[in-house]
């Protein structure tokens, strides 16, 4: 397939997959049957299990959309892969785009003006995730080998890798609403272009900085650069008569053109922020497009920065308030690591301690226009990337398959350790993850809380060989249970939370936060390895999940649970005839846009484990 078709493809499968979870079809009328001779060819059933799925979504024009599909493991049905949507009017037949696809979904939503403006955004943010989809998949990535050579340049291959998906299973994850086409290849991390950082000079009376720092410090221009281009900067400073008053800032470039302005004009007109000249240091983006790792500099060192552009549904910025809560919740994580001496060898943490953000004296944590010029410099275990015989391996990457090819790291994986590369050999290894997985995340939750542990913020800690453990990054979205903190000692952080806002920091039930494991951990982080893995070496989806029952149950059985969460966790993911489902388009549709996280919403879907247990 060329890129275009390819990028359609994709969008659409996931796109007819997630308005069925959702049950967007639910107040309109759904039909499921075999399909008749008289359908078209492409309808119909190359397998038994297969059937017609067909939808009448204007009874008055008698309009319908057909797909063939098919028993899924994570939801009750799915598009059979590769297959297109038709639509059918009388019996007239034509193939669906994504937009033609959406329109005649939500046509008759649409004429409610309070659903419009989310539908109309929903239709943006889709154009766009097509296009940039077709920009990244026409020039392909081949990385290199990632076992040779230096493991901070396999770090980044590997997030360049990620890149490539983002997000699995959202129709929109690509979509970086604000980038021209030009931008999304200058800044994206598949595209591998070097980024020239910008900054700008603040004034330190009105910078917030992480616990421990000083204003009058040298800022995040002391960990980045090398001592040449530090020196650089500080001279800069000194010509200007501000090294005193002043620290100075990075700034990425799109965002410097294109989201200060309108926001700051007044801080930078009055002398408190000043455009600095100096532009001697450049970085790499990972597959979070806002954090970047430098070319070189005093060490091994992730920057995160601000960028208003629009991405899942949410602005990128970066408010103090994230920080703090971050901070607290690194804080949180080390001491829980001291409770067990598994989590205390095998769980590693980023520092994100280190942090600054602009914070005019009128202003409050929850104003939006400070939070677009801010910094976080994100400290990896320096040892990890330095040992020869380790690598850190984005969980993202494991479950992106590269377009056209069955490459995976699992093929490096398979040598180190001398085996063949047969299914059951793959599937030992993978054995070998999720226990890891697994058992770090059960161990969290035993001391009642989770990290956001999907695809891009868990990284497996590789040695020579061996899966050693799991390093977290992005701290601001820690769950917890507090009960079962404070059972073991470990008290509340006291996250600051805007008055009268929806969180999903604090839970008021244990099930409540398995939430976050079963939909992050699993329906979409081990789901898209799983799925990836059996693209690539041919190994029945059922077998993987069959696994990941059984670590599951073994764990449980083993890990030091009293006797209430044993039975919790049995029941959830075992008993229950579904589990819950993070939603993705329905609130995005909802909030239509506008300052937030990434919207949020909750459903019901089947239980994986009992689709494998009836499937063919």
């Amino acid at each position: 397939m060329n890129a275009h078709t390819l990028a359609t493809d994709l969008i659409l499968q996931d796109l007819f997959d997630c308005l069925l979870a959702e049950d967007i079809f639910a107040p309109l009328a759904v039909t499921l049957a075999a399909a008749a001779p008289e359908h078209p060819a492409i309808l119909q059933p190359a397998a038994p299990e297969e059937r017609l799925w067909e939808c009448c979504c204007d009874p008055r024009e008698q309009r319908f959309i057909a797909a063939r599909v098919r028993p899924g493991i994570t939801q009750a049905w799915v598009k059979v892969p590769g297959t297109p949507l038709l639509a059918r009017q009388g019996d007239a037949w034509s193939t669906l785009t994504p937009d033609a696809f959406v329109t005649l979904v939500f046509a008759q939503a649409a004429a409610d003006p309070e659903q419009a403006r989310g539908i109309a955004l929903l239709r943006e943010t889709l154009a766009t995730s097509l296009r940039q989809t077709r920009l990244s998949l026409e020039r392909p990535l081949v990385p290199g080998p990632l076992l040779e050579g230096d493991g901070q340049a396999a770090f980044l291959q590997l997030e360049r890798w990620a890149a490539l998906r983002d997000r699995p299973y959202h129709p929109l994850a690509k979509a970086k609403l604000g980038l021209s086409d030009a931008d999304y290849q200058a800044y994206q991390a598949e595209f591998g272009q070097a980024v020239r950082l910008a900054w700008v000079a603040v004034r330190r009376d009105q910078l917030l900085c992480g616990e421990g720092l000083a204003a009058e410090g040298q800022g995040p221009a002391a960990d980045l650069l090398t001592p040449a281009a530090l020196a650089e900067l500080q001279a800069e400073l000194q010509q200007r008569g501000v090294a005193e008053s002043h620290l100075a800032l990075p700034v990425h470039p799109w965002q410097l053109a294109e989201g200060l302005p309108g926001r700051l004009d007044e801080a930078f007109a009055s002398g408190v922020c000043q455009h600095l000249d100096f532009a001697g240091a450049r970085c790499y983006a990972t597959s979070s497009l806002r954090s970047m790792l430098m070319e070189e500099g005093a060490g091994v060192a992730q920057l995160k920065l601000p960028m208003a552009v629009h991405s899942l549904g949410a602005s990128r910025y970066l408010p103090a308030v994230k920080m703090i809560n971050g901070s607290r919740s690194e804080a949180l994580l080390r001491q829980a690591r001291t409770l067990d001496p598994v989590l205390a060898e095998s769980l590693h943490l980023c520092d994100e301690s280190r942090w600054w953000a602009f914070m005019p004296p009128a202003a409050t944590l929850f104003d939006e226009a400070p939070r677009h010029l801010s910094a976080m410099v994100r400290g990896y275990p320096a040892a990890l990337l330095a040992e020869p015989d380790c690598r850190l391996l984005p969980m993202a990457a494991l479950g992106t398959p590269l377009p056209g090819s069955r490459r995976h790291f699992f093929d490096d994986w398979l040598a180190a350790r001398s085996l063949a590369p047969t299914s059951a050999n793959v599937q030992l290894l993978l054995g070998e993850l999720c226990h890891s997985f697994i058992d770090l995340n059960l161990r969290l939750f035993r001391l009642g809380l989770l990290g956001e542990v999907h695809g891009q913020n868990a990284v497996l800690v590789w040695r020579a060989g061996r899966i050693q453990g799991l390093l977290l990054r992005d701290h601001d979205s820690l769950r917890l249970y507090v009960p079962w903190l404070e059972r073991q000692g470990l008290a509340d952080p006291q996250y600051r939370i805007k008055p009268g806002h929806a969180q999903t920091l604090y839970h008021e039930h244990p099930r409540d936060l398995l939430f976050w494991f079963q939909t992050l951990g699993i329906q979409v982080n081990l789901r898209a390895i799983f799925e990836t893995l059996a693209s690539c070496y041919d190994i029945p989806l059922t077998a993987a999940w069959t696994l990941l029952r059984e670590v599951l149950e073994e764990r449980i059985a083993t890990l030091d649970f009293d006797a209430e969460a044993r039975a919790l966790l049995r029941e959830t993911l075992f008993e229950a005839p579904d589990w819950p489902q993070k939603w993705l388009l329905r609130p995005m549709i909802e909030r239509a846009g506008g300052p937030g996280s990434m919207p949020f919403g909750k459903g019901r879907v089947v239980n994986p484990f009992h689709q494998v247990s009836h499937a063919p």
